[in-house]
């Protein structure tokens, strides 16, 4: 089955904050990348790549304020409360993760509801960084 989603970009401020907060929260490893100094095409901040499946959805945190492409085209990155809300998936009890958003810099904006006509869970919550995410869980 082919996924509507293949892949997001999460933006932040401070890049180590946002990083532990994902990592702390959804209990992931996330694995680093810094572009090499000589490296002209790589982007002009680190990432942080969620560890995933081959197959699977895919995302990473960025640090960096704007993105531009070999043919000029700028997109800008900035944390948000508004706008898009991409939900990730915890592994385990999402009470768990929910208690860890506080804790990590976080607010819960949306407390754990069930799914309508679905197993599962969700919430919604603002990051360490102020971007809006929901998070959902079969437990």
């Amino acid at each position: 089955m082919t996924h509507v989603l293949s892949w997001f970009e999460i933006p932040s401020t401070d890049f180590d904050r946002a990083v532990e907060f994902y990592s702390t929260v959804l209990d992931r490893d996330i694995d680093l990348y810094s572009p090499e100094e000589d490296d002209a095409e790589a982007p002009s901040g680190r990432a942080g790549m969620f560890d995933s499946d081959e197959g699977d959805v895919g995302g990473m945190i960025i640090e960096t304020d704007e993105f531009t492409t070999d043919n000029g085209a700028t997109i800008t990155y900035t944390p948000t409360d508004t706008g898009l809300v991409v939900y990730l998936t915890v592994n385990g009890d999402l009470d768990d993760a929910i208690d860890r958003v506080e804790s990590g810099g976080g607010d819960v904006l949306i407390p754990k509801e069930p799914i309508p006509e679905m197993s599962g869970h969700y919430a919604v919550i603002t990051d360490s960084e102020g971007n809006r995410v929901g998070l959902i869980s079969d437990e």
